[in-house]
């Protein structure tokens, strides 16, 4: 795993850097790892956009540095222990404990009817077939020529 994911392991109680701060960083192995971290972390993709322009200068600098396979393994690394952070971060917060008691005590509301209320909201009535079965509208006669009649 090496020494930089055992460092980096400790620093996650906080958020990750900022990507100005991962891009300020020195060693560009490092800054490659902080920087897949963060994609993987914050879900983007790393095909398009500004992600990809950050990561195509990276490549770049590794390239002429001569390190270019190490980086690559490090941003690749730097990004699944993103995506395995976010998945328990959103695992965590789907699963939070709860904090405050069920009150025990029970408030009895008391439940009233009215007719007229219940008659107004137009419910189908048994006999009515559902509407998928009924004949399609434009087989029907025009009321016109029916007489007005539904």
């Amino acid at each position: 795993m090496g020494w930089w994911y055992t460092t980096n392991l400790r620093s996650r109680s906080n958020d990750m850097d900022k990507p100005e701060e991962i891009l300020n960083e020195k060693d560009i192995i490092k800054r490659a790892y902080k920087f897949g971290f963060y994609v993987g972390l914050h879900g983007h993709t790393d095909w398009f956009g500004w992600v990809a322009e950050v990561k195509k200068k990276i490549y770049e600098e590794a390239k002429h540095l001569g390190v270019y396979e190490e980086v690559k393994k490090a941003y690749i690394k730097g990004k699944k222990a993103g995506r395995v952070e976010r998945e328990k971060r959103i695992h965590l917060g789907l699963m939070k404990q709860t904090t405050s008691e069920i009150p025990e005590k029970i408030k009895i509301v008391s439940i009233e009817r009215n007719r007229g209320s219940i008659a107004s909201l137009n419910f189908p009535k048994i006999e009515d077939m559902p509407k998928t079965i009924k004949k399609p509208r434009f087989f029907r006669l025009p009321k016109i020529l029916r007489g007005g009649e539904e």
